[in-house]
């Protein structure tokens, strides 16, 4: 396995012992589609976005946004152009998800069930505490409601 993908390992964490946790995800993520022109892209990008393809998971909104502020993904996803979607999801149901759109200076997140989560069912900001906060109330609601 490469180094990129090896710090990318989002399925499978890891006890110190080196034996499977026992942890269930919270959040996933995965790539939904292209809709701009595709940058080139470093072969550590590349190894990046064929990972993206498969479903990744977290277990915590905060591993999650580490993720999302991570140079890798950073280098990755936001460029001068939008041109990439992925999808996040509830990992206990995959039908509670959100669309993220990273941009070059932020992210922009579309609640397309508009659950009520977001003003106006779009958030947009860096991924920070802020979002978290977005997340976690999105993870509440749609948990409690069924919405």
């Amino acid at each position: 396995m490469s180094t990129v993908l090896n710090k990318v390992n989002l399925q499978a964490p890891m006890s110190e012992a080196g034996y499977m946790d026992d942890s269930v995800p919270l959040i996933t993520l995965v790539k939904k589609g292209e809709i701009g022109p595709k940058p080139s892209l470093s072969p550590e990008n590349l190894a990046l976005e064929q990972t993206l393809t498969m479903l990744c998971s977290f277990l915590s909104v905060e591993d999650f946004i580490s993720f999302l502020s991570s140079p890798m993904f950073r280098a990755y996803a936001q460029h001068e152009e939008m041109w990439v979607s992925l999808e996040i999801g509830l990992y206990l149901d995959h039908t509670k998800t959100l669309q993220l759109y990273p941009e070059h200076h932020g992210l922009t997140i579309a609640d397309e069930a508009m659950t009520g989560a977001f003003k106006e069912h779009v958030w947009k900001g860096q991924a920070d505490e802020t979002l978290v906060a977005a997340l976690v109330r999105w993870i509440d609601l749609v948990s409690a409601s069924g919405v």
